[in-house]
This record gives structure tokens, sequence and C-alpha cells, in this order.
């Protein structure tokens, strides 16, 4: 018998509620315990969702904001994915490209309003801001009403969180006005520096005619020659062979000469080839020499033999020079003839350029003035009308070179422009650079 069966059967009941009693204690204090950490995670769930909504809020506020600021932007906002699809434009980009609604570009290739001859350079650049680069770029556009316009676009890439490019976020405006007014300042151009050679031709006929004459009496006296000989009858036909080509050569340096004189004159758009800027300068100073000589101005060459050809316009460059040695000539009025001397001289200038000078021995230029010789109108001669030049200035810059003046420490001025060397010729000298290293 155990120690139960021992106990009165109320003992035995007591006991059982008493352990029934704790173990139902245990199980409130565990389910108060539950109670209380379920509160405490729902305290916690509400609060982070509450944080999480606060967020959700700001972050459409802000993307709201940023929707309006995008919407309200006088240009073109738009985002294109990597293969040229647009994905987003504000209304300002619909307006650019003539679109009527969204849908008309929204989700079709850029390439619908790009000029077919531009897909090679809008690709290209697309390809750097996808590599990570920002560019800013120009192509001629065909709205969706086949209106034609020119384009800017500054472009940069855009990163997700984890810095990867998903998208170009590209700002485009409308430069077709800018383009036109570039093109009428050209023009413009052009026509002041066509302008320019007609009065330097003006001035230059006197050394015209004297270029004429030679060849012309050259032909005159050949010719009469020839008559002679044939009407004294003691001359066979094979012996007229060599004045008569004596005449076709005079003939043929007196068209020359006029055919420069009209190509030097003639209204025409500038033609950028590669050329020996060293022969450029031998025909100015022979198209100059009849003036030099009349004023006993000396002209003296010191040009490297070995330069590189320049991408240049052969008429507007000789013009340059002209102006360039006739002022030089014109400095040197007061100087003592036997000290009248004009310096030309060509060398390699940097590794891109080639450098041509001009340089006097006239009283050369006051340091306060030297900033202000190639504005236009500026002129220190007493009929000079102050453009020859601000046109070389203008044709220099225009070939993207530079010009600039400076006196002489040993009296006269001195002035020197730059042209870039032909991108054939920059081609072949990298390569001879590349073997020899």
């Amino acid at each position: 018998m155990n120690a139960a069966d021992m106990l009165p059967a109320s003992d035995t009941l007591w006991l059982a509620l008493v352990v029934l009693g704790g173990s139902l204690a245990a199980s409130l204090i565990f389910l108060g315990v539950l109670l209380g950490r379920l509160r405490e995670t729902e305290r916690r769930l509400d609060e982070k969702e509450s944080r999480h909504e606060t967020v959700l809020d700001r972050l459409q506020e802000n993307e709201f904001r940023l929707r309006t600021i995008i919407e309200s932007e006088p240009e073109c906002v738009k985002l294109q994915a990597e293969d040229g699809t647009v994905l987003e434009i504000n209304p300002a980009g619909l307006r650019l490209v003539d679109a009527n609604q969204p849908a008309d570009i929204i989700g079709r290739k850029i390439f619908s309003v790009v000029a077919p001859e531009y897909f090679d350079i809008y690709r290209e650049n697309m390809r750097r801001v996808f590599a990570g680069e920002a560019v800013v770029y120009e192509f001629r556009a065909i709205t969706l009403k086949n209106r034609v316009a020119w384009m800017e676009t500054h472009a940069a890439p855009l990163r997700d969180a984890r810095g990867n490019i998903y998208a170009l976020l590209g700002i485009t405006r409308d430069i077709t006005e800018h383009k036109q007014a570039e093109e009428q300042a050209r023009r413009h151009q052009t026509e002041l520096a066509r302008v320019a050679r007609l009065s330097t031709m003006g001035e230059m006929a006197t050394g015209i005619a004297h270029e004429l004459n030679q060849p012309l009496s050259a032909i005159a006296n050949f010719s009469r020659g020839c008559i002679r000989r044939l009407r004294s009858g003691g001359m066979s036909p094979q012996e007229l062979i060599v004045p008569l080509e004596e005449v076709c050569e005079q003939a043929e340096r007196a068209g020359d000469i006029l055919r420069h004189v009209r190509d030097f004159v003639r209204k025409r758009e500038p033609r950028l080839k590669s050329l020996d800027v060293n022969q450029i300068v031998r025909a100015v100073v022979k198209f100059t020499e009849h003036e030099a000589r009349h004023q006993c101005t000396h002209v003296r060459l010191n040009l490297d033999p070995l330069l590189p050809k320049v991408a240049a316009d052969a008429i507007m460059i000789e013009q340059v020079i002209v102006n360039l040695v006739r002022n030089a000539i014109e400095a040197m009025t007061e100087v003592t003839p036997s000290r009248r001397e004009i310096v030309i001289q060509t060398r390699l200038f940097e590794s891109d350029s080639v450098e041509v000078e001009v340089a006097d021995t006239g009283p050369g230029i006051e340091g306060g003035l030297i900033d202000q010789v190639f504005d236009q109108f500026f002129t220190t001669k007493p009929e000079g009308v102050g453009m020859g030049l601000a046109i070389s200035r203008s044709i220099i810059e225009s070939h993207g070179g530079k010009i600039r003046a400076e006196s002489s420490r040993d009296g006269g001025a001195i002035l020197r422009f730059t042209l870039k060397i032909s991108a054939q010729q920059s081609h072949r000298r990298e390569r001879a650079d590349s073997i020899h290293s």
C-alpha cells in the first residue's frame, strides 16, 4: 500500500486541487507573459507600420514634388533605356518633338525623331553615357510632324541603389535659332572677308598690272620675233618650236595670275584642305613682291622644310598673310629704307599645330595697344579702317587656331598665328612616333 492509499479521500482531493491550481497558475502566468509579449510586438509593429507609412508619405510627397518640377520644367527632360527607348518625357519634351500625347513617343526609340545622318553620333554619345560619362552633344532632329530643328542634349547616367546605370537622363533644348544666327554670322564674316579682299586687290592693282605685264610683254616679243623671222624667210618651221613654247609658257603664267586673282576675290564658301603652308607663304610673297619692292622693303623667308600639312582654306590663309605683310610694309614707311625688312618664319608649334610668324623692323606696337590691334575698326593709320587684323583673327579662329601680336625687343612688331595640322598628317605623325618609340 502506498502513501496515497493511506491518505483520507478528502486529503487526496485537496492535494489534487493544489496540484491543479499550481498548474493553472503557471499556465496563467505563461499566458500573461505571452500576452504581454504579443502586445509589445503589436505595439512595435504599429510603430514600424507608422514609420513605414511616414516614409511612404514622404517618398510619395518627394515623387510628387519631383514630378511637378519636371513637368513644369520649360526644357525637355527625358529618360532613355540603353537601346534608345524613351521611358519618360515631360510636357516640354512632348512639345519639342511635336507629340500630341505621351504614347506618341514613350515606348518608342528616340531615333524616330533623330535625323538619319546623326544616328551614329547619337548612338556613340548614348554608349558613353551608359559607360558612366556625362556628355553634351548636338544633333539635327526631324519631329513627329516633320519639322526640322537643331537640338542640344546634356545627358548623364542614372544609377540605382547598387550603383548600376539603368537609364539616361537627358535635358534637351531647341538651338535652331542659335544655329541660324551662327550661320548668318559665318556668312557675314565670309562676305566681309571677300569685301576686304576686293579692297586689297584694288590697292594692289599696280602690282597685279606689273605681274601681268611681264608675261604679256614676253609673249609680244617672242611673237614679233617669230613673225620677223618668218617674213625674212630664213627660218625653218622646226626653229619656231622653242619660241612658240615660250609663248605658251608665258600665256599660262598670265592665266595663272588671273586665275589666282579671280579665286582671291570671288564669293565662295570656305573649303578646308590639307595644304603646305610654306607654299602659301611663297605665293603671298610673290603676290606682294611689287609693293614691297616699291617701298624698298626686303622680304626674307625662314621656312621649315619639314613641316606637316595643315587643314586650311588656301585663299583665306593667303588673305591673312597678305594682311600681315601689307601692315608690316606700311608700318615701316618712316624707317630708313636700308633697314626695312620683313622676316616670315614657319615652325612646328607644340605637337598639333604649325605657327607662321611675320616680323618687321618698324616702330612696333605700344604696350597699351597690344590687346586692341585685333578689334574691329581699331587702327593707328590715318586712312585705315581697322578691319584687316580683325578679319584675320576671325579667319584664324574659324580654322581652330590663334593669332597674337607683340613688340620685339629690338624694335618692330611680331604677329604670329597657328593652324591645326590636318587629320591625315596628324595620324601619320602618331604612327611614326609609335614606330620610333
